[in-house]
């Protein structure tokens, strides 16, 4: 039930089916449907967010090595 919501928030958020709201509300209550619409909702704005704004910047890596016993590590 939740899976075919999130289907339906990502792909046609205007349309509505009346079947899936009966079996959503015999399913969850309002508190939990709210819950689970706002989720699905802000994970599928964060992600066409980043896929707008691209990759991120490559971030530079600092290898540090690992000190032997009786050496430090300069």
């Amino acid at each position: 039930m939740a899976a075919r919501l999130a289907d339906v928030i990502v792909t046609a958020p205007s349309e509505r089916d009346e079947d899936l709201a009966g079996a959503l509300g015999a399913e969850f209550d309002p508190a939990q449907l709210v819950e689970l619409t706002l989720t699905v909702a802000l994970a599928s704005a964060f992600s066409r967010s980043a896929i707008a704004w691209g990759p991120p910047a490559p971030i530079p890596v600092t290898e540090v090595p690992t000190p032997r016993p009786g050496q430090s590590v300069t």
